[in-house]
């Protein structure tokens, strides 16, 4: 996060989080309910995503992913008019 953000909720969660050990890179479910509390109704990103980490009103970006699926209407007209063909050229 860059910059000193307004409408933050400091001091909802506690920073200790008790759940099971999962697979590589899967991140506790719970960490995503303390994001959204932490900053609501704004936009959040996971980068790096896979399939299991794929939330509801998130972007997540990752090579492990298939395809393209845009919900949010700002993102869809960017890419769009970046993307006209909707082809994503390979790196």
């Amino acid at each position: 996060m860059k910059g000193n953000p307004k409408n933050i909720n400091r001091g909802l969660d506690c920073d200790v989080i008790v759940a099971e050990v999962r697979a590589t890179s899967h991140k506790p479910d719970e960490i995503y309910g303390i994001i959204e509390r932490l900053s609501p109704g704004t936009r959040k990103i996971e980068l790096f995503g896979r399939p299991h980490n794929v939330q509801p009103n998130w972007v997540t970006l990752g090579n492990q992913l298939d395809g393209v699926r845009l919900i949010d209407p700002d993102i869809v007209r960017a890419f769009r008019a970046k993307y006209p063909d909707g082809i994503v050229p390979s790196s």
